[in-house]
């Protein structure tokens, strides 16, 4: 297994809660989240958003299983498992406060790849899913300002 991450940032004057309001609506990433437009997010019924809260998001074929493993005042993370290709990994979003009524937004993906896939994703690709990474963070600073 070969892991890499890929991490970007961007300031906001919004607050944390309503950062996290819009990170914790899974059911509307598509509505703003880059790339999921033609996504289905299949949420659980009766399920307690926090440590633990499952969900799956669709896409023809492939599906991905997300699992929410931290759920604190200024962070969110959730692990995932991509059924094919097959990768694992976790996405982590966490706020800081930088006075003055700003905050930092960090994104820190972690991907763990199979020793073959690892070497058939070159470097472009590993930039592509940097720029993704970006892009998230600003369609979400629109979103929550």
């Amino acid at each position: 297994m070969i892991s890499y991450e890929i991490a970007a940032a961007a300031t906001t004057t919004a607050p944390p809660e309503r950062i996290f309001a819009v990170l914790d609506d899974f059911g509307r990433w598509p509505d703003w989240m880059p790339a999921f437009e033609h996504l289905k997010v299949e949420l659980p019924r009766d399920a307690t958003l926090g440590p633990g809260y499952s969900f799956r998001i669709r896409s023809g074929l492939v599906h991905t299983e997300m699992r929410v493993i931290d759920y604190s005042p200024l962070a969110r993370a959730t692990a995932f498992r991509v059924s094919f290709p097959p990768l694992t990994g976790t996405n982590r979003c966490r706020v800081v406060p930088l006075g003055d009524g700003q905050y930092r937004i960090e994104r820190v993906d972690s991907v763990d790849l199979p020793e073959l896939l690892a070497n058939l994703i070159d470097a472009s690709q590993r930039e592509r899913f940097a720029r993704l990474a970006d892009e998230f963070l600003q369609a979400l600073k629109r979103t929550v300002e």
